[in-house]
């Protein structure tokens, strides 16, 4: 697309409008147009004396997933555990994207509180059915058989409620 900006920039700079600079890319190359935005930037950053200059694709800070790299989070991972996604990015330059895959694909951690542990790293679990508790209870203390309901018990139940209801009808007054 560098040959339609380069004609945008040239159509800015023989003084044509955005709308005349639309219809005269849109006629050369058909389909490719660039966004009225795009247009009115371009314009906009002719007239204060900037560069106008199509500089996509000539980032070279871009930083690739080298064993060099991987060496350098590991060494800041294993300094502070506690370093989060964002710090990492600031500190190497990388992306987001580019960081939590060498963390979690090249050096095998994952996020567990506010720490990078490895994902291995779980405690065994203990086979319950080795462990056998055994507990001394003397039968006498236990009655076994069922409790028959007792109407006596009913009976004193409701007079214990009655007599808490009336109480606390007297304390409130």
């Amino acid at each position: 697309m560098t040959r339609i900006h380069d004609l945008t920039v040239d159509l800015a700079k023989a003084g044509k409008t955005c709308k005349e600079i639309k219809e005269i890319v849109e006629a050369a190359y058909p389909g490719q147009s660039l966004a009225r935005s795009t247009i009115f930037r371009i314009i906009k950053t002719m007239k204060e004396g900037g560069d106008v200059s199509d500089k996509r694709g000539l980032d070279t800070t871009k930083t690739v997933r080298t064993p060099g790299f991987i060496d350098a989070v590991r060494i800041a991972i294993e300094s502070d555990r506690k370093l989060t996604i964002s710090q990492l990015v600031e500190c190497h330059r990388a992306s987001r994207c580019t960081i939590l895959k060498i963390l979690t694909e090249d050096l095998g951690l994952r996020k567990k509180g506010d720490s990078w542990v490895p994902v291995n790293s779980k405690k065994p679990k203990i086979p319950t059915e080795d462990i056998k508790c055994e507990v001394d209870v003397p039968d006498d203390d236990f009655d076994h058989e069922p409790h028959d309901k007792d109407d006596d018990f009913e009976k004193n139940l409701k007079e214990d409620i009655k007599h808490e209801i009336m109480y606390d009808k007297n304390n409130l007054a």
